[in-house]
């Protein structure tokens, strides 16, 4: 299933069974199940409005007091049909919209490069702690799907996936640097739908890097005083494209 049917299906039906088993595989999917869920929980809750008590009595006695006493043709007024459903349709009107307007700003807002690959981060930070090898040539198998190659990289891999970099298929590496654990995220260039912001970044504990390359984007990221120009470096030269 491709990420457009997977977030197709997930936006008409947030509690799809299978979609939660894919999702399982694939950080970034279930990233953006568990962001549709919240929104539908609250939702939810928003429509869950309590019924005042006594206010059916109250709506009885007000249509009473304002029946007239006697109804003739003359007093007959016959609304247009649209003006009938103006409530209902106002409602939904306003669900919608709220609707859209999620979906507009919290799942496709465009994000900085630098402030995407912290929240990946962040967000498998537990990665950092692997440490059985990966070899190089399971890296380049999937390296190759997107049209390049590793020689080496500077320090032992121990994490190597494909990943959702804001709406584009990339590779997420780790490898052991001298500095301790460094995320490589290459993401080919052609499609990207983020704005590239500073080539620098960096926040309380990380910092990163990125090099806007003619194929992809090298964006590496590894905490405070890394020497990242050097890593940057040695990355680019040893990635090559097919």
């Amino acid at each position: 299933m491709d990420d457009l049917e997977f977030r197709r299906r997930l936006f008409a039906d947030p509690s799809d069974e299978q979609l939660m088993n894919e999702a399982k595989q694939d950080p970034a999917k279930k990233r953006l199940v568990d962001e549709v869920q919240d929104f539908d929980d609250m939702l939810g809750d928003a429509l869950k409005v309590p019924v005042p008590e006594g206010l059916q009595a109250k709506l009885l006695a007000n249509m009473d007091e304002q029946e007239p006493k006697t109804h003739s043709a003359d007093n007959v007024v016959n609304l247009a049909w649209y003006k009938r459903f103006t409530v209902p349709i106002a409602s939904a009107a306003s669900v919608a919209l709220a609707v859209m307007v999620y979906f507009s700003t919290a799942v496709h807002a465009p994000l900085y490069a630098g402030e995407h690959a912290l929240e990946h981060v962040y967000y498998e930070e537990s990665a950092l702690t692997l440490s059985k090898e990966v070899n190089l040539q399971v890296v380049n198998e999937k390296l190759a799907m997107l049209g390049g190659k590793l020689e080496s990289l500077p320090g032992k891999v121990t994490y190597a996936t494909f990943c959702n970099f804001k709406g584009q298929r990339s590779l997420h590496l780790i490898f052991q640097s001298d500095h301790g654990p460094m995320t490589v995220f290459i993401v080919p260039s052609d499609k990207n739908d983020y704005r590239q912001g500073d080539t620098q970044f960096s926040d309380s504990r990380f910092s990163g890097s990125i090099n806007k390359g003619a194929n992809a984007d090298t964006i590496l990221v590894a905490k405070l005083g890394t020497p990242l120009d050097k890593y940057q470096g040695e990355v680019n030269n040893s990635l090559q494209w097919l």
